[in-house]
């Protein structure tokens, strides 16, 4: 864990920040021979900036814009270039764990085509294999404080 003075101070932060004012736009009085289209953008350009400089004038929101978009463009690359190894991953995944599904209701369908004596003789087989483990196990413990 960081200790306090490993933290980037409020300098650094600002730096990442670069919060700046902004100037107050003014407009270009002088008439020049432009089409109406360059016109037209100038005059958008102009109102957008008083826009700006009205929401803030302080440049708060252009550093937020900035930080947000930076952000954006660092969770957009990864997720381009992580996620589809991932949906590989979890697709590969899915289709074994679709194959085991199969495989186990197949093999519950033979146990269960079976016909119940031989399913019973199975288990009565299985249960005799343990009771003589058990059996031997509880010998053996006996029998060690005879032999030593």
């Amino acid at each position: 864990m960081k200790s306090f003075s490993d933290l980037p101070n409020h300098r650094e932060l600002r730096r990442l920040w670069k919060q700046e004012p902004l100037d107050r736009p003014t407009a270009d009085l002088e008439l020049t021979p432009d089409s109406w289209v360059e016109r037209g953008a100038e005059v958008l350009g102009w109102s957008l900036a008083r826009f700006e400089y009205w929401l803030s004038q302080s440049g708060w929101l252009r550093a937020w814009l900035r930080l947000n978009l930076f952000v954006s463009i660092i969770l957009t690359s990864a997720g381009v270039l992580l996620l589809p190894p991932a949906e590989r991953v979890l697709r590969q995944l899915a289709q074994s764990s679709h194959w085991v599904a199969v495989m186990v209701h197949d093999l519950f369908g033979i146990l269960t085509s079976l016909p119940p004596v031989v399913i019973s003789l199975g288990i009565l087989y299985l249960t005799f294999l343990m009771a003589r483990w058990v059996i031997r196990r509880r010998i053996g413990r006996r029998g060690e404080g005879y032999y030593q």
